[in-house]
């Protein structure tokens, strides 16, 4: 049985960047709610919308179109991609300098920009 005491005061020490995360997240995800149901032409030209742009985006059957073909071109790459990868990871080599030679040139692709 373990007779330690438990101590929570770390905490404390993890208290204000909590605080700062949540006022760098929670602060611009208000301004876009704010954004998005009004129309904001100047620093002192704001007129409410509501959800008239979210009406007109949902039944705008060219954006549905294109959500649709997005979705199809995603599921096709990751149905390429997932196999592709699970088969590379098979064959690669386990152990010696092939290893090496294989890691290095699989990541090489990440260092170009």
């Amino acid at each position: 049985m373990n007779n330690k005491v438990l101590n929570n005061r770390a905490w404390l020490l993890v208290l204000p960047m909590l605080v700062l995360v949540a006022f760098s997240a929670i602060i611009p995800l208000m301004t876009v709610v704010n954004y998005s149901v009004q129309d904001v032409l100047g620093p002192n030209a704001r007129f409410f919308t509501g959800t008239e742009w979210f009406h007109s985006i949902l039944n705008d059957s060219a954006l549905r179109d294109a959500f649709v073909r997005q979705i199809l071109f995603s599921l096709t790459i990751l149905a390429i991609q997932v196999p592709l990868g699970i088969g590379i990871a098979l064959i690669m080599p386990k152990r010696g300098w092939q290893a090496s030679a294989v890691l290095i040139l699989i990541t090489l692709p990440l260092l170009i920009p």
